[in-house]
């Protein structure tokens, strides 16, 4: 069987009439790979229970192989219900096949653990990254989520408790829960902060210490919306660190794509945009056949060929891998979908331009990637570039661009230096983020204590030059200057955690060095602006490293905002922390202004903690 696409002839470049490709259906059901186990409802096949086993065994610690090997995992889950024990190690998914999440349910298995992340014979949660959970229902009194930045809950109902840490002296750094339903009570632990969009929860039980605990479209289990922590019309400032805040539902959004399956056919659900709905959404949407959607694999897809199913209108799903790539993965077409699964991972192994480049195009969807930076022989300007350098494309609020569960990364797996100018850049308008995590590591798999040898070299996480881009749950960190930077007009950001870099670099290589007089943890030049829950924090390399580590040192130290216009930090930034995580590092060493000024030159608010 073939369909025929016809492309109206403003897209048929060189011909005056419509030009009509004929394509091949793509597979449906489609081939995953090794790296994806399917299971049915019933009892789950004793080699599989081994098989997952022997990964948990393998990639739960902090060993170099577990955090930083190219292992990759998702678990589908077919609908009905399951009784199943699963502690998610590194790189791991477990993902429901239904319509909606109430279609797949999981129970504890034999040994009634069910789906959980504990310890794991860590001694903390702080490193605990790059696993989830989406799309299905948890029937289990308590569920046990001990995890930092790059581990979503998505789409879940949980019929219990939530526990997000252990007891102190773990220590955890925030995490993502959207579009779900938690039916008993939250327990943040030791959380310094997190993120909950469009869910129906209990209240957060108390308020975070160093960052904020943000809720933004949430509601009361009974359906009831959260009321805004702040009245944006008055003229009174409200900067002052609070650690809780609850925000509006957005304005404009649609939730992330996702896989279900019916009648033994595999479906792309497409979620609709919706304007200012509270709580989940799990049943609008649009549904495409899998005859449509090219699954790639790392051991067999090309970047060519990834661009020609593009190119064509066919959607992507990646499975779990490592994709070593030799140009850009280009989207010149509305409206299509990129969708990793396991944390599928693209990696440049080409100089110049965007390992992903989005064009001047509406209602592309990019979810459930991770992208890493490539060797500095070979330094891209961008991992993610949406919209060319100096582009002036408005984009549409009814069919915005959304980019959902981005992980960005340099160094941690790499024995050579890598690097890239940007992790993100933005440059049109209407583009929406959901839990985006853009990491310059700070621990690498050849060292450990903030060493990182080789080193990473990443200018900015984000720079936003668009109008209207809204980031929900944004985190970055360690790059070696200005962490983000935002020049467009009407953007939004509601949850900021980041962390200046620890050290200059290698004392024996100071030529190595970038050197800046003071960088921002959050750059605006824009005047239109509103941030709400923030935690921006300075962290030194420990005292072991500066035999071989030159700590971070600024003339006059960091700058934890930075505004071009008073205004927009007086009246568009509400629960905003800056922390030093020792006072008595030297001033060169530490946050030294909560809020600047540009325009004043003056710091317009000295509350560091």
């Amino acid at each position: 069987m073939h369909f025929a696409l016809l492309l109206p002839a403003a897209l048929a470049v060189g011909h005056s009439s419509a030009l009509s490709i004929t394509l091949t259906p793509e597979p449906n059901p489609p081939d995953f790979g090794p790296n994806v186990f399917i299971l049915n409802p019933g009892t789950e096949p004793t080699d599989v229970d081994k098989r997952l086993e022997q990964i948990y065994e393998t990639n739960r610690d902090w060993s170099f192989y577990s955090q930083f090997g190219e292992h990759r995992t998702a678990v589908l889950l077919m609908p009905g219900s399951h009784n199943l024990d699963i502690n998610l190690p590194y790189y791991f998914s477990v993902i429901g096949l239904g319509r909606n999440p109430g279609a797949t349910v999981v129970m504890p298995g034999v040994w009634n653990v069910g789906l959980r992340v504990d310890e794991q014979q860590n001694w903390m949660a702080c490193n605990t990254f790059w696993r989830s959970i989406e799309n299905l229902r948890m029937a289990m009194d308590n569920v046990d989520w001990f995890v930092s930045q790059g581990a979503p809950l998505r789409s879940v109902i949980i019929d219990g408790n939530l526990t997000l840490s252990g007891p102190a002296p773990d220590w955890s750094s925030g995490g993502c829960i959207a579009n779900s339903k938690i039916q008993g009570n939250i327990s943040m632990g030791t959380q310094q902060q997190w993120y909950t969009r469009s869910t129906a929860m209990y209240p957060y039980p108390w308020s975070a210490g160093a960052g904020s605990y943000v809720c933004v479209g949430c509601q009361t289990i009974d359906g009831q919306p959260y009321a805004n922590s702040y009245n944006w019309d008055a003229d009174r400032a409200q900067s002052s660190h609070t650690g809780l805040s609850y925000a509006d539902a957005p304005e404009v959004f649609a939730e992330k794509p996702f896989i279900f399956v019916e009648g033994g056919k595999y479906h792309l659900r497409i979620p609709d945009v919706t304007n200012s709905r509270w709580g989940p959404d799990w049943e609008s949407g649009s549904t495409v056949s899998f005859d449509r959607v090219y699954v790639a694999r790392s051991d067999t897809a090309t970047a060519t060929a990834i661009n020609e199913k593009i190119a064509a209108g066919v959607h992507v799903v990646f499975s779990p891998g490592v994709y070593i790539l030799d140009r850009p993965i280009v989207v010149n077409h509305a409206g299509i979908v990129l969708l990793g699964l396991g944390y599928a991972t693209l990696v440049p192994s080409f100089a110049g331009g965007a390992l992903v480049e989005v064009g001047n195009v509406d209602g592309v969807r990019l979810a459930g990637l991770m992208l890493q930076a490539g060797p500095t022989t070979l330094a891209t300007e961008a991992l993610l570039r949406w919209g060319s350098e100096g582009s002036t494309y408005a984009g549409q609020p009814g069919n915005p661009g959304f980019i959902y569960d981005l992980v960005a990364r340099a160094g941690g797996p790499d024995f050579s230096a890598v690097g890239t100018k940007y992790f993100v850049q933005i440059n049109n308008g209407w583009v929406i983020g959901d839990n985006l995590w853009l990491w310059s590591a700070d621990h690498c798999s050849r060292n450990a204590q903030a060493r990182c040898i080789p080193q990473r070299y990443v200018d900015t996480a984000l720079e936003v030059n668009g109008e209207h881009v809204q980031m929900f749950g944004l985190s970055a960190e360690h790059t070696n200057k200005d962490i983000v930077v935002w020049n467009g007009e009407k953007g939004s950001t509601m949850f900021y955690q980041a962390e200046f870099r620890y050290t200059m670099g290698l004392k024996s290589d100071p030529g190595s060095w970038t050197n800046v007089s003071r960088s921002a943890g959050y750059r605006v030049n824009a005047f239109d602006h509103k941030a709400v829950g923030f935690g921006v924090y300075a962290v030194v390399a420990p005292l072991a490293d500066t035999s071989v580590m030159e700590p971070i040192r600024q003339d006059g130290g960091m700058l934890g905002i930075v505004v071009k216009h008073p205004a927009t930090y007086t009246y568009g930034m509400k629960d905003i922390n800056c922390k030093n995580w020792n006072s008595s590092w030297p001033v060169e060493s530490k946050i030294s202004c909560k809020a600047w000024s540009d325009s004043s030159g003056t710091c317009l608010d000295l509350e560091v903690g």
